[in-house]
């Protein structure tokens, strides 16, 4: 059977291609997948016409297909052309120099043997396993594409067989391990997985195993916090009204807004360490009583590092500032708009206002303002019996829906909800491992759950970012030795995980 080997190579930056402990990271993924190339079979790289004078000569010796755009649909419909002449395609990114090749081959040999049309990896870390695709049905992906192209990423081909996921033969290989939970992407197109990709080679080398992976992840925990990946920074503690679920009312801290030039400073610093991020500007108060909060979305719009979070009550998201969301266009925020409740009685249990008024400017801000628009609940007793139906109202009005668990922010609020998630083995918290959060003030908390800072990691205003994200390495590492002290003892948020 005639196979191709298909590298993506519509990676942002240059970063996919810098060196690591001395070698060359492309190379060592080339000669991984020359070792793979059977009788017929040919090399394929898929590569940008603007940047193939760049990128042709990093991948020698593969056969460049060139495409005009990023979107899904092209390249579907450019390797049906370029790989007709192959019965199936091995398909990866070019960033992803741990490929297990003993995996590729389990995943070829599965594909064969089941006459698969798709076939790939669960539970194995983003890198390590390629995809398996019959060729003929690129012609049919890029069909189903033709209301939703997206920009290539990892999930494409994926995203596009969903569309009509019980038209295709697929087969999945199950990982002795599952690392699916921790989330582990060896690729090195960012700077916060390609970080780790440089930990894993000075360990392992280019070519562990997929168990020798499994040990270092069990033995070494701490090589996975790496750079923040999710950032809140509260620019304003301030509310329009008191709110059930919400901490402010226990705040020993003064109230007030940040100053825009230390915000656009704290971004920077930000950006610096973590190269990208996602960035909430909605920490606990109402982002959008800050007086510069145009000023602020329109500095980070086009920002492609950063990927910006409102979540907000939607009292003030009046038509005008809708209407100012949507010149934003597609570079705009996330909009999380919280609602709790389909009754106006709940509403103003939980919020204390009028729910009418929240939801006539959510529904402006679905028919004129961006499409990444969520309504939110928060999981109480309170609301418990109108979980289903605000989710059900809500997705046909278009916007996506979000049940979020109760927080007591380690019983500085009382206990309102009486239904239990937390998993049955404790393991290291998510939110010390990736998140961080910076108060109005520029000092940094522990995490979410220190709403007062008394567990101050330092000052984002007056030292280095990468200093004060490190002195949070030491609860990190407390936990994956299972020690907690009392405030994560009592803490039931580690499992939990944002954007």
């Amino acid at each position: 059977m005639s196979t191709a080997i298909v590298v993506n190579a519509l990676i942002d930056g240059t970063r996919w291609t810098e060196r690591i402990g001395g070698a060359d990271p492309v190379g060592e993924l080339s000669k991984k997948l020359r070792s793979l190339l059977g009788p017929g079979g040919g090399l394929y790289s898929v590569i940008h016409e603007k940047d193939s004078a760049r990128v042709v000569p990093l991948l020698g010796g593969f056969t460049p297909i060139l495409v005009r755009s990023t979107g899904a649909r092209e390249l579907f419909r450019t390797l049906s052309k370029a790989l007709s002449g192959h019965e199936e395609a091995l398909y990866l990114f070019a960033d992803t120099p741990l490929l297990d090749t003993n995996v590729a081959r389990e995943l070829l040999r599965l594909h064969r043997e089941e006459c698969a049309e798709y076939t790939y990896g669960e539970g194995f870390p983003a890198g390590t396993a390629p995809e398996v695709i019959q060729t003929s049905i690129f012609a049919k992906l890029a069909s189903l594409l033709e209301k939703d192209d997206l920009p290539v990423d990892r999930g494409s081909l994926f995203h596009a067989l969903s569309k009509e996921i019980n038209s295709f033969d697929i087969e999945t290989s199950f990982a002795p391990e599952n690392l699916k939970l921790k989330r582990i992407e060896l690729a090195t197109e960012s700077k916060r997985n390609g970080l780790l990709v440089e930990r894993v080679v000075a360990e392992k080398g280019f070519s562990p195993g997929y168990g020798e992976l499994c040990d270092l992840f069990r033995g070494k925990p701490g090589i996975l916090r790496t750079v923040p990946a999710y950032v809140e920074i509260e620019i304003t503690n301030r509310t329009n009204s008191p709110c059930l679920h919400s901490p402010l009312t226990r705040l020993a801290r003064e109230t007030g807004d940040i100053h825009l030039p230390h915000f656009y400073g704290l971004v920077e610093k930000l950006r610096e360490l973590s190269g990208d991020l996602t960035l909430s500007l909605s920490y606990l108060g109402e982002p959008l009583l800050h007086p510069g909060i145009r000023e602020i979305l329109g500095h980070l719009a086009g920002q492609k590092e950063v990927r910006v979070i409102v979540e907000t009550d939607g009292l003030l998201l009046f038509p005008p500032f809708a209407d100012y969301l949507r010149e934003l266009g597609p570079e705009g925020p996330t909009v999380i708009v919280g609602l709790d409740a389909v009754r106006d009685e709940t509403y103003g249990r939980i919020r204390g206002g009028e729910l009418k008024k929240a939801e006539r400017n959510v529904r402006y801000l679905l028919g004129r303002g961006p499409a990444k628009v969520y309504v939110q609940m928060v999981r109480m007793d309170v609301n418990e019996g109108e979980m289903l139906r605000f989710f059900d109202l809500w997705e046909k009005e278009g916007a996506k829906p979000i049940i979020q668990k109760y927080n007591s922010f380690c019983g500085l609020l009382p206990d309102l909800s009486h239904y239990d998630l937390t998993p049955l083995d404790r393991f290291p918290c998510w939110h010390l491992q990736r998140d961080l959060v910076v108060l109005r003030d520029g000092r940094v908390a522990r995490c979410k759950q220190d709403v007062n800072g008394e567990r101050s990691l330092g000052s984002l205003f007056d030292e280095d970012a990468a200093e004060v994200w490190a002195r949070g390495s030491v609860d990190y590492l407390r936990h994956c030795e299972g020690l907690y002290d009392e405030q994560c003892g009592l803490c039931d948020e580690y499992f939990t995980f944002n954007f």
